[in-house]
């Protein structure tokens, strides 16, 4: 009666298809993240583009309002009917002070 104890060409095969299924599961993982960084790198330059656009248009407008801030002056208000208001401020010895008693 023959006993086999140990079968060295079936671990042999067993171990060469671990370590296929090892080596193609760290393929595929390289691969998922090499195209997850590639992806995230052109987010990235896509939003500096945007961000670029946005700083000229906010320039341009900016400009705009100082160039219309500094063309009001007092004789075109009052052609536009506005009127130059006197400030008036509460006096301090006659406003009615209040405190809580404890």
């Amino acid at each position: 009666m023959t006993t086999k104890i140990l079968d060295l060409n079936n671990i042999e095969r067993k171990l060469f298809w671990i370590l296929i299924s090892f080596i193609a599961f760290c393929v595929s993982v390289y691969v998922c993240l090499v195209f997850s960084f590639t992806m995230s790198g052109a987010k990235i330059e896509s939003t500096a583009n945007t961000i670029r656009e946005l700083t000229t248009k906010s320039t341009v407008l900016e400009s705009e309002y100082l160039a219309l801030q500094n063309s009001i002056t007092l004789s075109y208000a009052k052609s536009l009917g506005l009127e130059e208001v006197k400030v008036k401020f509460a006096n301090t010895e006659t406003a009615p002070k209040l405190s809580m008693a404890r």
